[in-house]
């Protein structure tokens, strides 16, 4: 592969963590707060997060939380669950206090709930972020084009029928802009050809989940997830 960094969210015990972390996750993510867009049990307790954060050897654990006015209680969470990031359970941008107090205790933020469409102008992806000081982030996590079910091929194959149209070469550029990773229908047979056509960003990213709310819920049922970082290994000549 030629993007390394590999993110997989809402795990939800130590046995899928510890396994996710063998096929080469780097970032593990667990969410304490139940995502509107999926229905399943994958939302854990803060004492669940930990023995997930405990179970990780090489891994960093990324806890999905509200992120509200109370530092002090964020703070607690954070050390409770052994992360190494934060992510907002949704695209709000935590208050001052609270990215501030994140900061200083050397934890940062992933901003996440990023979805690009296919008509999307590439530079109001990041809108919502210029002009806030201080953001603290350390990864960007975008879906791309999740109302297809065949995003990938989509922007492979039709995008560049329509110049209008967002393209792989903003893709690559909004990750030459800031560190991102990327969610898209992975399988088996496309994770490398994605990853080479990806230079730009720092890695992909996949969304663990039993079943959406949404049509365009971009999620990988946990063995399928599986079967991707199992061919990405193979890519990187990393044991499975």
């Amino acid at each position: 592969m030629t993007n390394r960094l590999i993110k997989v969210d809402r795990v939800r015990s130590a046995t899928e963590a510890a396994r996710l972390e063998a096929l080469g996750a780097d970032l593990v993510g667990v969410s304490l707060t139940a995502d509107a867009r999926f229905s399943d049990d994958r939302t854990v307790t803060v004492e669940q997060a930990a023995v997930i954060g405990g179970a990780l050897r090489r891994a960093t654990l990324v806890t999905a939380m509200e992120l509200g006015r109370d530092p002090g209680g964020v703070l607690r969470t954070v050390a409770a669950t052994r992360a190494g990031m934060v992510q907002p359970i949704t695209g709000a941008i935590p208050p001052a206090d609270v990215r501030a107090a994140l900061s200083d205790a050397g934890v940062g933020i992933v901003y996440g709930a990023i979805e690009i469409a296919h008509d999307d102008d590439p530079g109001w992806i990041f809108s919502a972020y210029a002009d806030v000081p201080d953001l603290n982030a350390v990864l960007f996590h975008a879906d791309v084009l999740p109302e297809y079910r065949e995003s990938w091929a989509f922007l492979r194959d039709r995008a560049p029928e329509y110049e209008e149209e967002f393209q792989i070469a903003d893709l690559n550029e909004l990750g030459r802009e800031r560190p991102l990773v990327v969610g898209l229908d992975f399988t088996p047979d496309n994770v490398g050809e994605i990853a080479g056509a990806l230079p730009g960003v720092r890695g992909i990213a996949l969304t663990l989940a039993e079943q959406g709310r949404r049509s365009d819920a971009r999620f990988h049922r946990y063995d399928d997830a599986v079967r991707v970082l199992e061919e990405a290994g193979h890519l990187t000549g990393s044991p499975p």
